[in-house]
């Protein structure tokens, strides 16, 4: 795209178009081991497009049975309370993940610990006996936050937490895995976020530019 700006030609980087609805996850491989759990929890609200997979106790048990926390045939019994508060969970955790992205933000760790408390963690230990995992002895809506805390703190114990990021673009704040070199990367694709902070930082430039 061409500008004339003051008697002056300028080159302003092309805005590439959004993905479509999933794409992402063909852009970012997913997360190793258990963190791709909480990646997907907390996808299950694109802040983009402002849709909720999370919205009635049916939508809840739909999605922990697709991840494997609830069976087929199991019920999930859950207020409407226990569900908002499923999703204040999910955006402490996505603002845990913007941090490991350099994005300064605040988080209710409070309310973390209190689900933790909740969840009624035992150890899981392997037949061998050489190593174990925290694992969630509770049920319904605590169960499944016990089942993504646990994962969390494996991923936490083994390195990889640093690297679940939420998209440096506020409008976006995809989570994805940061699978480069040297743990760098800031937004969910740098053909879409990435090109547009470009183009956003670019026009502010100008326009002080102009204002000077």
């Amino acid at each position: 795209m061409t500008s004339v700006m003051m008697g002056f030609v300028s080159k302003i980087p092309a805005a590439q178009p959004a993905l479509l609805e999933g794409q992402l996850e063909l852009v970012r491989p997913p997360a190793p081991g258990g963190l791709e759990l909480v990646r997907r929890f907390l996808n299950t609200y694109d802040v983009q497009r402002s849709t909720e997979e999370l919205g009635s106790a049916e939508a809840v048990a739909g999605w922990a049975r697709e991840q494997g926390l609830l069976g087929r045939k199991t019920p999930l019994r859950a207020t409407p309370a226990e569900i908002a508060r499923l999703r204040e969970i999910r955006e402490d955790l996505r603002a845990l993940a913007r941090r490991n992205n350099g994005i300064l933000c605040d988080c209710a760790l409070g309310s973390l610990e209190d689900a933790s408390a909740r969840s009624s963690f035992s150890m899981a230990f392997d037949p061998a006996g050489n190593s174990a995992r925290l694992k969630s002895t509770a049920s319904g809506i605590d169960g499944i936050v016990g089942a993504i805390l646990a994962a969390m703190h494996q991923s936490m114990a083994d390195k990889s937490w640093s690297r679940l990021k939420a998209c440096a673009d506020d409008s976006c704040a995809w989570a994805y895995y940061d699978h480069s070199k040297n743990g760098c990367s800031r937004w969910c694709s740098a053909e879409t976020c990435g090109n547009r902070s470009k183009v956003k930082r670019y026009r502010e430039r100008q326009a002080k530019t102009l204002s000077s």
